[in-house]
């Protein structure tokens, strides 16, 4: 009796290092977007205003949000939904991150009557305005350059591609950016690396002007 519960006790204390010898010794953590080095805690924004409802910092936790920017009546604006709704049927089979994905498209124009009509075309999916200046403060939080839904806009048009887009991780903090030029396919598959991995990433850095 007591070689077995010898036995035991070693398993487990085996079982036990063995696990942390492997959290310990994993391989950094690689996806082919951009990953932040250290994520970086957004400062509080106004209330985004959608067709459902509201948005504020608070519900951005307990999420993976992806963000878009550009007006919904614009060239950008369309392909980032178009964006967004191709990756959430990229991880349809994913159901642990389709759960807990929100799809945002935000702008300082509020037409609510286009912003149903694309809500409607896929769960998950908000688009959200705010005031100009409140625009444009996230979008400098997020490193999106911050010059208004013009300037942006005229960027994504010239290079006929989608906008970037932003993911914020469950702590409201912006942990990666996805280029335009990344296919859906693998901005996919880098969030389900994501998700996998949520204790991967280092403390937050705190902006600014928070």
């Amino acid at each position: 009796m007591i070689m077995a519960l010898a036995a035991v006790g070693l398993f487990l204390v085996g079982y036990q290092w063995g696990n942390q010898f492997q959290r310990e010794h994993e391989a950094p953590l690689r996806i082919d977007g951009v990953l932040m080095r250290a994520p970086v805690a957004l400062p509080a924004f106004e209330t985004l205003r959608g067709p459902q409802g509201t948005i504020t910092h608070a519900d951005l936790r307990g999420h993976w949000s992806l963000i878009a920017f550009g007006s919904p009546g614009s060239a950008a604006g369309h392909r980032g939904v178009a964006r967004l709704i191709e990756i959430a049927n990229r991880v349809a089979d994913q159901p642990e991150v389709r759960q807990h994905l929100q799809l945002l498209l935000i702008s300082a124009d509020d037409a609510p009557r286009l912003a149903r009509d694309f809500e409607r075309l896929t769960p998950n999916l908000s688009v959200l305005s705010t005031s100009q200046d409140e625009f444009e403060r996230l979008q400098q939080a997020l490193g999106a350059g911050g010059d208004g839904d013009a300037d942006t806009d005229a960027d994504a048009a010239d290079h006929e591609q989608p906008p970037p887009l932003f993911l914020i991780g469950p702590q409201a903090r912006l942990v990666a950016l996805f280029p335009g030029s990344q296919p859906a396919a693998q901005i996919a598959a880098d969030l389900a690396r994501l998700a996998e991995r949520p204790d991967a990433f280092p403390p937050a850095t705190e902006p600014d002007d928070a």
